[in-house]
């Protein structure tokens, strides 16, 4: 009884082993991708279903109801998307600036012994990247003021006012 239950885990030890090598051995070579629209639909922008596509279409909607709501006419519809596309542009420099000083302050707070020195010094280059990105933020707006009228510019800050509240919780 022993020798039968000795050998049946041994036989099973054996086949378990034999079929993880020969698995291995058998993915050489990665598993062909389909292309898009191949294994699903695809939408306009040429993309699948995945989150590049959802983003895409969500901020095509959130356009298209901006674009309603301030009743934009065709010619400040291209001039407003050239602002922005500018804007962010500009200001995606002194964004990525303020992450990473950020997470360099986050760093050197949470050691064991924090440099006073570095803190103040990051603190302060945040506090410049953060001027920056305030006077960038004027000059775009500023512009915007020479492209809507007065009732479209109150309706902008209006709804950039709720996006923001509504975006992270707090309205």
């Amino acid at each position: 009884m022993k020798k039968k239950l000795v050998m049946t885990a041994l036989v099973a030890g054996l086949l378990g082993s034999a079929g993880t090598v020969f698995a291995a051995s058998s993915n050489d070579q990665p598993a062909p991708c389909a292309r898009p629209g191949i294994s699903g639909p695809v939408d306009a922008r040429g993309y699948g279903m995945g989150p590049e596509a959802r983003f895409a279409r969500q901020q095509d909607m959130r356009w298209q109801r901006m674009k309603q709501a301030l009743g934009l006419s065709d010619s400040q519809e291209q001039k407003m998307m050239e602002l922005r596309r500018g804007f962010y542009q500009e200001s995606r420099p002194v964004r990525q600036s303020m992450r990473n000083l950020q997470r360099d302050l986050a760093l050197e707070s949470v050691k064991k012994s924090p440099d006073g020195r570095k803190i103040a010094n990051l603190t302060q280059r945040i506090g410049q990247q953060s001027v920056r990105l305030a006077q960038l933020e004027s000059r775009h707006l500023r512009e915007l003021a020479k492209v809507l009228d007065a009732r479209q510019i109150d309706r902008l800050l209006q709804m950039r006012d709720n996006f923001g509240g509504k975006r992270w919780g707090r309205g």
